[in-house]
């Protein structure tokens, strides 16, 4: 099963401020949504990094930057290009790996 990469707060600012198109991965331990998509997120992921690259914060670790950025969701998807949030996707509901690459690929 997909085990996060835990980042501290500033290497998540630093991917999110990277040139190019990055979507993050935000999720935390105890959410029973994160923990129902995780056994389909490698999947996901080696879509999405076709295009992009991949990064991943935890609600609860990367507190300052969910709230700098108003990420109260969990799980969500967010697109960054070029520093900018492009788009997100999950506000706290359970999402189909279906959903999250049709929305990955809307943004293309």
């Amino acid at each position: 099963m997909y085990e996060p990469t835990h980042n501290s707060n500033e290497a998540v600012e630093e991917h999110i401020n990277k040139p190019g198109r990055h979507v993050m991965f935000l999720s935390a331990d105890w959410c029973g949504d994160c923990k129902a998509i995780k056994p389909f997120i490698q999947t996901i992921k080696d879509e999405i990094t076709q295009t992009a690259e991949w990064f991943d914060a935890d609600r609860d670790e990367n507190i300052d930057v969910a709230t700098k950025h108003n990420m109260r969701g969990i799980p969500s998807f967010v697109l960054f290009e070029n520093g900018q949030e492009i788009s997100r996707i999950g506000h706290g509901e359970r999402l189909t790996p279906k959903e999250i690459v049709d929305w990955y690929h809307s943004t293309l």
